[in-house]
């Protein structure tokens, strides 16, 4: 171990980091050092002393990307970077100190399911995991995951969304509309792995697995009343209000449903502070709730919770409208044809085995899927029994996929995204 010590010794003096920086991470990184075993499971070595060496790094790593870059070449240090460089939120939360630790684990047959830590806050929970097995194991995944409290009553989830960030490791996260009224809770799940036998046959192991922790909420959200419309080419964009919670933001806002344009999506808006420093718009999980001409709307942003910005402002700029009369799609099943299409901009129109493709020249940073309701020609909302959808790039184009069953020739899609914008800048001051 002191040879290893040696070498990571001579890195570490190595590196382009002023003295100060150094000074200020090590003594972050002491004060967290009693959190080694949970960053032991997320690849880290388990000797103390060396746990606040590289503990000592976040910090740095954190202020600098020339930093991050050099430590990313050493074995082993790229899960502590992968780590801490995700979601502006929950980076903040863990950089202050805002991880709950909880390092609980439960066996069920050849597989062992540990609850690493949570951050939670009023309306929020994310939960880290690790799974693990003295088996080989690949294709691990969580199924069917669920949280209760010690009466079994189960958290009324908004949304709940799987992020993977290996194999054996993951987070499952929990959004309420309801704040969550309780600190006691069960997080149950299937844990499934598969086994590969010296005959090459897949041996799928399964289990249910159960495990208590307590985690609480310390923050009150941050809120802010704007009660305040803007016009973007004429369509008016009322802005109600924003909640800034440790997790994510949630801005109240709806389109005006007297508006000529139907408004289907706002691209860009974020938090900025007075250094331009932007928070912008979930990366993976639920973006948006609600119709955007519903009062109740809701866009979430990445969370600044943790600064103390001088000044902060809500903007947007760029934002999806089709006309109103014409905010559909009209497809000739049959002949596979476009018989109508806002502004031409889709082409190629298949439709086999109950799945309807459609492309478009491919546009930098727009994925966004176009298909919303779909309606026979007297304007009813057809039931579909999946309602699964896909998009794929290439260098030239963007494909579209919607599973569709229906024995109409002719149908309707309503636009739920368009790549056609109409744009000006919006700033509202917040504070």
């Amino acid at each position: 171990m002191k040879k290893k010590l040696d070498e990571w010794k001579k890195q570490y003096d190595a590196l382009e980091v002023r003295d100060h920086e150094l000074d200020q991470a090590i003594e972050a990184g002491m004060q967290k050092a009693v959190k080694q075993q949970f960053w032991k499971r997320w690849g880290i070595t388990p000797v103390v002393t060396v746990a606040i060496i590289l503990l000592s790094f976040i910090t740095i790593i954190n202020a600098s990307p020339t930093f991050a870059a050099q430590v990313a070449k050493y074995p082993g240090m790229d899960k502590l970077i992968e780590f801490v460089q995700f979601d502006k939120g929950q980076k903040a939360a863990i950089e202050n100190d805002y991880f709950q630790v909880i390092d609980k684990s439960v066996t069920q047959g050849d597989l062992t399911l540990t609850v690493d830590g949570v951050i939670r806050d009023e309306n929020g929970l994310v939960l880290f995991y690790t799974v693990s097995s003295e088996k080989e194991l690949d294709r691990v995944r969580l199924e069917e995951s669920l949280i209760t409290n010690v009466n079994g009553r189960e958290l009324a989830y908004q949304s709940k969304d799987y992020s993977p960030q290996d194999e054996n490791r993951g987070t499952v996260e929990y959004y309420t509309d309801d704040p969550i009224r309780f600190d006691d809770f069960t997080f149950t799940t299937e844990v499934v792995g598969v086994e590969t036998l010296d005959n090459g046959v897949g041996n799928q192991l399964r289990e249910t697995i159960s495990i208590d922790f307590h985690a609480e909420n310390t923050k009150e959200s941050i809120q802010y009343q704007v009660d305040e419309t803007v016009k973007i080419e004429g369509q008016k964009i009322h802005i109600d209000s924003v909640t800034i919670q440790p997790l994510r933001t949630t801005v109240n806002l709806y389109a005006d449903p007297e508006n000529d344009m139907r408004i289907l999506a706002i691209d860009d808006i974020a938090l900025v502070d007075e250094k331009g420093e932007e928070w912008t718009g979930i990366q993976n999980g639920m973006t948006a709730s609600g119709t955007i001409e519903d009062e109740n709307y809701e866009v979430y942003l990445q969370s600044n919770y943790f600064e103390q910005p001088e000044s902060l402002a809500l903007t947007f700029s760029k934002v999806q409208a089709v006309n109103r009369d014409e905010d559909y799609f009209r497809f000739d099943l049959e002949k596979e044809q476009i018989l109508h299409d806002p502004y031409d901009k889709f082409y190629d129109l298949t439709y086999e085995s109950g799945w309807l493709s459609i492309s478009m020249d491919k546009m930098e940073n727009y994925y966004m899927d176009p298909f919303g309701e779909i309606l026979d020609l007297d304007g009813n909302v057809m039931e579909q029994i999946r309602s699964s959808s896909s998009h794929q790039s290439n260098q030239k184009t963007t494909t579209f996929k919607k599973a569709i069953q229906t024995d109409e020739r002719i149908i309707d899609i309503k636009l739920s995204g368009y790549p056609n914008w109409i744009e000006q800048k919006v700033a509202i001051p917040l504070n």
